[in-house]
């Protein structure tokens, strides 16, 4: 998944761009839905690139948050 794009479905689903390099802040993302859970934010923090993985506590495997960063981009862009 491009970076920008899924950035940029954040921003535009939040209306949020306050945090490191214009990223939601974890408020506004737990407003995008119920789904979400601090795994997922976590997730978007690693991905996002201002934290490291020894800096975080729950993240889920490896092999699963390409599916968790898929989850998060498609509540962003489903239509209301």
């Amino acid at each position: 998944m491009d970076k920008r794009d899924f950035k940029r479905a954040l921003r535009y689903k939040t209306c949020c761009c306050i945090q490191h390099n214009g990223w939601p802040c974890g408020t506004c993302f737990f407003a995008i839905s119920e789904e979400l859970i601090n795994r997922d934010w976590q997730t978007v923090l690693l991905y996002r690139g201002d934290y490291k993985e020894t800096d975080l506590d729950n993240l889920p495997p490896k092999k699963e948050r390409k599916e968790v960063l898929e989850k998060i981009y498609n509540l962003c862009i489903e239509k209301q």
